[in-house]
């Protein structure tokens, strides 16, 4: 229908710049022409740039440089795994971070958990979760969660003497209306033997049972909370 409208005012243009040879109406009628024309492309660009229909959302894992390292190791976070998190999320969706706390591999609580995130975009942004042990001080571990949008932290009484921190993920996921994806856990217990607390596919890892204290690291693609 667009071409067709195009195709009619090109040749009403036409037909008046030949009307009695004037060369100044032509220009006129064809300066007019490419105007409308462009108007009419900007209307289709509009169009194209609304909110996909079907929104897809990725993440994987961010490697650390050398330098990147070894200016983490100045600030005290003694444990720490960064993400990448690529896609669009639509008006009505959102993305939800937290830490999910079991103790003797039963589910307890959750915590630092964000909603509403105020970013819709993501282009390689980066989440992260991070752990400092202040055993020396207090006996207590200091939760980071790093979210587009800030940071968030807490502390939680520690009496472990044995732990594990491992990746969850091992390549780039996709990820899946209201199914979480676990992305890193730290795996403690006052024992002297401790499965590692890795896995390659997003779920809980195997290990999580013989931890007397385990925290992972979730996100979720969820609706928008309603207000």
């Amino acid at each position: 229908m667009l071409i067709a409208k195009m195709d009619k005012i090109r040749n009403n243009l036409m037909k008046h710049s030949s009307i009695g040879g004037a060369n100044m109406r032509y220009f006129k009628s064809y300066y007019l022409f490419i105007v409308i024309t462009l108007l009419l492309t900007g209307c289709i660009g509009v169009e194209t740039e609304k909110s996909p229909s079907n929104s897809k959302l990725t993440i994987e894992s961010y490697n650390m440089s050398e330098k990147e390292t070894l200016l983490i190791s100045k600030t005290g976070v003694e444990q720490i795994k960064f993400f990448k998190l690529n896609g669009t999320l639509k008006e009505d969706d959102d993305l939800q971070f937290s830490v999910e706390v079991f103790e003797n591999g039963k589910f307890k609580e959750e915590l630092l958990k964000t909603w509403d995130e105020l970013e819709t975009k993501y282009n390689d942004s980066l989440i992260s979760f991070g752990i400092i042990d202040n055993r020396d001080e207090d006996h207590s571990l200091k939760l980071l969660n790093g979210i587009p949008s800030g940071l968030a932290a807490t502390f939680y009484s520690n009496n472990m003497t044995t732990s594990s921190f491992g990746l969850l993920i091992d390549r780039k996921m996709a990820l899946e209306k209201n199914k979480p994806i676990y992305l890193t856990a730290w795996l403690g217990t006052t024992k002297n033997e401790l499965r590692s607390g890795g896995g390659t596919t997003g779920e809980l890892p195997q290990g999580i049972e013989e931890a007397e204290l385990a925290f992972i690291y979730k996100v979720l693609w969820t609706d928008k909370e309603k207000k």
